[in-house]
């Protein structure tokens, strides 16, 4: 009996098929904000090869210049502003269903981790393997670092999904002055970690990137777009803010990490971030009624739809992809001997179209995961609260300790990271992510 498959649906039945309610321009941004970082990874790691080795160098060290290109191409707080805008109207969502807080999180912990697995289960295993082929352990531990780049923000972000429910009540409370706190409380958490309270700098991870998506509580209720001189305003000062910051206040120009500097904007996070966010969010608020307008186009909007089906997926891979195709550049030994001549720069878009190449297989054959089922349901109670917390917790830590220490730790079995791997799988347990028929209603 052979199997019918469905046609797949027009653009012209993917518009019209969608609620006239979504927000459309946030999937773009959304879509936008990855492929943008995809792009500028694929243009800072820098690899060379001049017949006495491999050289891998950071494009922001090396041209100093590069620095101030990061206040476009660092959109990391444009993602957490459309993640604020997406969860609030969940959360509101939820709340009306009455959909409890542990179901809402592990729900929300499942499509943005289950992903991630594939990335972690090929890493582990292939590290070993490349170890005991007699690879070189600072090319080992430079390649497997750079695969593992993509996840840091998963572990910020699931902390900051963990606590909408508090910052949104903070929201509906405070509206503004929500987000006026927690940029203050970033600021003193800066002044401090500069003073010399250094484990306090850390915890700007949360301070910083709530804020950001607090912005995003501000976009769905209207207070960033009911008066029209708002996203100007906001575009103003957040750009005269990061002014006074990288000027008299001493904060470096990059909004991305340099490797050797004193101090670094992202690594903890600073204040800075918030400005650069306030002033990327002004400029992107300016232009939304004409970019909801060319959105309207069917195909226009089909293929958002389509690109934010894999974005997660096409984030994920896409610096496996970069390895992949340094290490066939250096087996067939294309490598370039010097960097940043002309010809250097003339082949860069040769070079991020191989790697675009290399990563369309990794889309395809991975996207699948993006489609997941929900974790089992839970009841709202204390032990099943309990359960989420820790579980975020082991997540966070576990993908900490994966970036920080590598997926290849020598003088463990096989060079497997046991202990961060125990963490990180306990976490996807505990949110449901793995082993979904562990807990039950």
């Amino acid at each position: 009996m052979s199997t019918v498959i469905p046609p797949r649906p027009t653009a012209e039945q993917i518009s019209a098929g969608t609620p006239a309610s979504r927000n459309r321009y946030a999937d773009l941004l959304r879509l936008c904000s990855l492929l943008v970082v995809v792009i500028g990874h694929w243009m800072m790691v820098v690899v060379t090869d001049d017949g006495t080795g491999i050289r891998g160098q950071n494009v922001l060290v090396a041209q100093p210049w590069s620095q101030w290109v990061t206040w476009v191409f660092q959109v990391m707080p444009v993602f957490f502003f459309v993640g604020g805008f997406a969860n609030a109207i969940g959360w509101e969502s939820a709340r009306t269903r009455g959909v409890g807080y542990v179901d809402w999180v592990r729900t929300r912990a499942v499509r943005l981790l289950r992903p991630t697995l594939p990335v972690i289960a090929l890493w582990v295993p292939l590290a070993a393997l490349l170890a005991a082929a007699g690879i070189a352990d600072d090319a080992l531990k430079m390649g497997t670092g750079a695969v593992m780049i993509p996840l840091w923000f998963l572990s910020v972000y699931i902390v900051v999904v963990a606590l909408t429910p508090v910052t949104y009540w903070f929201h509906d409370r405070f509206g503004s002055g929500a987000f006026l706190g927690l940029a203050a409380t970033a600021a003193a958490v800066d002044l401090a970690h500069v003073s010399g309270v250094g484990l306090v700098g850390w915890t700007n991870f949360v301070w910083v990137w709530a804020a950001v998506h607090q912005l995003g509580f501000l976009w769905r209720s209207g207070t960033l777009t009911s008066r029209a001189g708002t996203p100007a305003a906001l575009a103003g000062a957040g750009l005269g803010a990061l002014v006074l910051l990288t000027t008299l206040g001493g904060y470096p120009i990059s909004m991305l990490g340099v490797d050797g500097a004193v101090r670094t904007n992202n690594s903890p996070p600073s204040v800075a971030l918030i400005a650069l966010a306030v002033m990327q969010i002004g400029i992107l608020l300016s232009v939304r009624d004409p970019a909801e307008r060319w959105l309207q186009q069917p195909r226009r909007w089909a293929a958002v739809v389509a690109g934010g089906s894999v974005a997660m997926t096409l984030y994920l891979w896409h610096m496996t992809a970069m390895v992949a195709g340094l290490g066939i550049a250096h087996a067939l030994d294309l490598l370039p001997s010097t960097a940043f001549d002309a010809r250097w720069w003339l082949t860069r878009p040769l070079w991020i179209a191989t790697f675009g190449i290399l990563l369309a297989p990794l889309v395809m054959l991975f996207r699948r995961h993006e489609r997941v089922p929900p974790a089992a349901p839970l009841a709202t109670r204390p032990q099943t609260v309990l359960l989420t917390v820790t579980g975020v917790g082991g997540v966070c830590a576990g993908i900490a300790l994966l970036i920080g220490h590598g997926v290849h730790v020598a003088g463990q079995p096989l060079g497997f990271p046991i202990p961060t791997l125990v963490a990180l799988l306990g976490g996807l347990v505990a949110l449901g992510v793995v082993g979904r028929g562990v807990f039950r209603r």
